[in-house]
C-alpha cells in the first residue's frame, strides 16, 4: 500500500469510532480512561510521578447530516451511481426495503446499550460498597446503608415505587450475566425486607428467567445468596413465592412449574421454598389449622408432588441441593403410590448428583 492509502484506511476506521454518546457506544474504554486518569492525579498528588499525559484515542468530529442520499444522480444518464460511507455502507446496494423490523433491531440494541450502561455504573457503586466493608470502619456503617439503598433503587430502574416497572428494572438487569454477578454480589448487603422484595420478584417471573438463562446459565450463582434470605421467610411471605413461581403468564400455554422443575436452578429455588415451608409449619402448630394459609399451602405441595411425577425422569433437572426433608413434606399431603414415584425419581436424581 502507499503512503496515501494508508492514510486514507486510517481516516475509515477513525470515523467508525465517532460517536455522539461515547458512554452508551464506548463504555468500556470511557470508565477504563476516567479510572486511568484518576489513578495517575492521585499519583502526582503523593509525587510519585511528574505530570505525564497519558495517551488518549481522539477521534475526528464529524458533522453527520439530517438526511441520507443514498445516490448521486447524473443528469442525463442511463442509470444511477451508487455511493456509500463507512457509515452505511450496505445502504446503496441494499435491495430489501428498510421497514418495521429493522426499526425494531435497532431499538432493542438501543436499549440492551442502555442496560449495559446502567450495570456498568452499578457495579462501580457495588466495588466501592464492597472496599467500604473490607475496611470495616464502624462509623461508616450509615453511609454504607445508604450506599446499598441508593444501589437498590438504580437496580429497581430509578426508585419505581410500581411493582411492574420494579420488576422490570430487576428484569432488565437479570438478562445480562453481569447483571446477575451483580445481584448475587450485592444481595448479602440488603437489609432483609429489600433482600425479600429482590426474592419475590425474581419468583414471580423465574420461568422467564429460566428461559433468558439457556446460554450462559449464569442463574446457578444467586442460589447460595438467596438460599440465606430464604430461611428469614414468613410464611405468608413464602407462600407469595410460591404462588408467584406457579402463576400462569397472560398468554401463556406452558406451566410454569414445568419449565422450572427442567432447570437446575429453578428447581433448587422451589425445592429451598417448599423445605422452608415445612420448617416453619413443624415448629408452628398454629400454621397447620385450617385457613386459607393452610389450603393455599397444601394445594402447592400437591401441584408440586403430581408434577414431578408425571415428569419423565430424564427431564427432571438435578438440584444443586437435596433438602432431606422434602420427601417427609410429601409423604404428609399426597397418597402412598403417588409417594413411591416421587421417591424413585428423587433416589435416582440423587444418585446422578453423587456420581
Amino acid at each position: 500500500m502507499t503512503q496515501k492509502e494508508k492514510v486514507w484506511v486510517v481516516k475509515v476506521q477513525m470515523a467508525q469510532l465517532q460517536s455522539e454518546k461515547p458512554h452508551l457506544d464506548d463504555c468500556y474504554y470511557q470508565e477504563y480512561y476516567q479510572k486511568l486518569e484518576k489513578k495517575q492525579a492521585d499519583e502526582e498528588l503523593l509525587g510519585r510521578r511528574s505530570r505525564f499525559e497519558s495517551l488518549k484515542l481522539v477521534t475526528p468530529y464529524i458533522q453527520k447530516a439530517e438526511a441520507y442520499e443514498s445516490v448521486v444522480r447524473i443528469e442525463g444518464s442511463l442509470g444511477q451511481v451508487a455511493v456509500s460511507t463507512c457509515f452505511t455502507p450496505r445502504r446503496a446496494i441494499d435491495a430489501v426495503p428498510h421497514g418495521t423490523q429493522e426499526q425494531e433491531a435497532a431499538a432493542a440494541s438501543s436499549q440492551r446499550l442502555w442496560v449495559l450502561y446502567r450495570i456498568e455504573k452499578m457495579f462501580l457503586q457495588l466495588l466501592e460498597i464492597e472496599a467500604g466493608q473490607q475496611e470495616a470502619q464502624p462509623r461508616d456503617s450509615e453511609q454504607r446503608s445508604s450506599q446499598v439503598e441508593k444501589l437498590f433503587q438504580a437496580l429497581k430502574a430509578q426508585g419505581q415505587n410500581n411493582l411492574e416497572a420494579a420488576d422490570d428494572g430487576f428484569l432488565q438487569a437479570l438478562s445480562v450475566g453481569k447483571g446477575k454477578a451483580l445481584v448475587a454480589r450485592l444481595l448479602p448487603f440488603l437489609p432483609r425486607d429489600r433482600a425479600v422484595s429482590l426474592l419475590l420478584a425474581i419468583a414471580r417471573h423465574l420461568p422467564y428467567l429460566v428461559k433468558r438463562d439457556v446460554a450462559d446459565q449464569a442463574l446457578q450463582m444467586l442460589f447460595q445468596p438467596l438460599s440465606k434470605c430464604i430461611r428469614h421467610l414468613t410464611f405468608c411471605e413464602l407462600l407469595q413465592g410460591l404462588q408467584g413461581l406457579m402463576r400462569l403468564p397472560p398468554g401463556s400455554s406452558e406451566r410454569p412449574i414445568t419449565v422450572v422443575l427442567q432447570n437446575q436452578f429453578g428447581i433448587s429455588l422451589l425445592y429451598a421454598l417448599l423445605s422452608h415451608g415445612e420448617q416453619l409449619v413443624s415448629l408452628n402448630s398454629s400454621l397447620k389449622e385450617p385457613s386459607s394459609d393452610h389450603s393455599a399451602w397444601t394445594d402447592m405441595v400437591v401441584l408440586t408432588a403430581w408434577e414431578i411425577a408425571q415428569m419423565p425422569t430424564a427431564s427432571l433437572a438435578e438440584p444443586l441441593a437435596f433438602p432431606s426433608n422434602l420427601l417427609p413434606l410429601f409423604c404428609h399431603h399426597v397418597d402412598k403410590q403417588l409417594v413411591q414415584k416421587l421417591e424413585a425419581r428423587m433416589e435416582y436424581v440423587t444418585m446422578e448428583t453423587r456420581s
